[in-house]
């Protein structure tokens, strides 16, 4: 199937619209937990499709990229962009927070806030090749494992 604007074009159309809604969805925290898989998926998707509309349409847009409004545009997008990282960054959210605690505190910490019982954590984790000493934070269990952050959280609450 040879791509073409009469399909890219409603395409993205449509993606930006899920991405949008989505993102305003996340924003106001609604449907939490639900929203975002399809936000991340279909952003990746969307980006995907954006090229090859740019593909497609680069003689047109060559000019727009050398008109003074594009330029002005994508200085204010960049200087938005790095003012709302430099806010992140002195005020994280809370659960950027939480996760960071988590993954430094010591493991038996951690097993007793998630309410897992340690003795069933510590043989799956065994069984799967972890192994620990005692104080050990997740952070320099997962390193010292080599395995994904991901991986050991879904051996603890399993």
């Amino acid at each position: 199937m040879k791509l073409s604007r009469s399909f890219i074009t409603p395409l993205i159309t449509i993606i930006f619209l899920a991405v949008a809604l989505s993102g305003l969805l996340m924003f106001f925290h609604i449907f939490d937990g639900y929203t975002e898989v399809v936000h991340e998926i279909l952003g990746v998707i969307f980006v995907v499709f954006s090229v090859l509309h740019v593909i497609l349409n680069w003689k047109a847009l060559k000019i727009h990229f050398k008109k003074r409004v594009f330029i002005l545009s994508t200085i204010v997008v960049a200087v938005i962009s790095i003012l709302l990282v430099i806010q992140q960054q002195k005020s994280p959210k809370f659960d950027t927070i939480l996760i960071e605690r988590i993954t430094n505190a010591p493991i038996e910490d951690v097993l007793k806030v998630l309410q897992v019982d340690s003795i069933v954590v510590v043989k799956r984790l065994e069984e799967n090749g972890i192994s620990f000493i005692e104080g050990a934070s997740m952070e320099e269990i997962w390193i010292n494992n080599k395995v994904s952050p991901k991986k050991l959280f879904d051996l603890i609450i399993e």
